[in-house]
């Protein structure tokens, strides 16, 4: 008789062993590539749209486009948003051609939609979101980047002193962010709807600096009031407290995610080049990145470090 040839259960348990052991080696780096590439994906992403943020100053006297206006917005006039706003996205959009550059790989919500649209502009808003009015605003389908306020200003109301400015006078371009990466964070972008209840603010700026401590806002900033560079501090409490309730009443700074890769996120420069840093490294005041003067205010104030001495460098 012939005696039957096979694994025994301890060797079957030890080939299982091994493989396990492989497998929780393996994996971790299989998600750290993943990872990796989706921040390479967006760093290509965020490229293109410095390039066409080159293109666009270049077709209209070299001056920066705003972060948003009002469509209704009238010469003298007050302005409201009852018909909308255009957005820097949208703006830019046909230097981009694809929309898909406007969303990073690894936000998780896909991009967030304009704050008004209607279903079949969005057929599927990201989670909260839901149609304000049958009114579509001039911002791509989804957004996973946001403007820094220092050289693309809110134009909401005429009576809000701010202003578009021109790329000469943009100082330090290549160490001047002019987009970062959007939250992931819903809560931090939710605000009062014109229509009743809450809507996502996707649309405004962000900013590192503060209004002499207060909350720097261009719809509210008055001339000659000191400009302070935020510490990493006050940003950790600014998105504390975001997270905990909504970003209203915080430094704009919450509303960017600082660790979207790696424990850092990708950043567009004035100069036309992409770069990724930790959000400590934008607010050294020795190298400060968020803009050196906040020349899209008519006082043109420099900001200053964050002791009140000045100016950043």
């Amino acid at each position: 008789m012939r005696k039957r040839v096979g694994f025994t259960l301890i060797e079957l348990l030890v080939v299982i062993a091994i493989i396990a052991i492989l497998a929780a080696i393996l994996f971790p780096v299989f998600a750290k590539a993943r990872a990796k590439a989706r921040q390479t994906s967006c760093l290509s992403n965020a490229r293109q749209i410095a390039t066409a943020f080159l293109q666009y100053t270049q077709d209209y006297d070299e001056m920066w486009p705003s972060s948003y206006y009002y469509i209704n917005k009238i010469p003298g006039g007050t302005g409201s948003s009852a018909n909308g706003y255009v957005q820097w996205s949208g703006m830019i959009q046909p230097y981009v051609k694809n929309e898909q550059l406007f969303v990073c790989p690894e936000h998780t919500v896909r991009g967030w939609a304009p704050t008004c649209f209607t279903p079949d502009w969005i057929p599927t808003p990201p989670p909260g979101q839901t149609p304000l009015r049958p009114l579509n605003d001039k911002q791509v389908r989804r957004l996973s980047y946001v403007a820094n306020e220092a050289v693309l200003p809110r134009m909401k109301f005429d009576a809000i002193p701010c202003r578009v400015i021109p790329d000469s006078i943009v100082e330090q371009p290549a160490a001047t962010i002019v987009i970062a990466e959007y939250t992931n964070n819903i809560q931090q972008l939710l605000d009062s709807s014109p229509t009743g209840g809450d809507a996502i603010k996707s649309h405004r700026p962000t900013n590192a600096v503060s209004a002499n401590g207060a909350v720097f806002d261009g719809e509210s900033y008055a001339s000659g009031t000191p400009v302070i560079a935020l510490t990493p501090a006050e940003c950790a409490n600014a998105f504390a407290a975001s997270y905990a309730s909504s970003a209203m009443g915080q430094h704009h700074i919450c509303y960017i995610n600082p660790e979207m890769h790696n424990s850092g996120a990708n950043y567009v420069l004035c100069d036309g080049h992409a770069k990724w840093y930790r959000l400590d490294g934008t607010l050294n005041p020795n190298a400060f990145l968020w803009g050196k003067r906040m020349h899209t205010c008519p006082d043109n104030p420099m900001v200053r470090r964050p002791d009140g001495t000045g100016p950043v460098g």
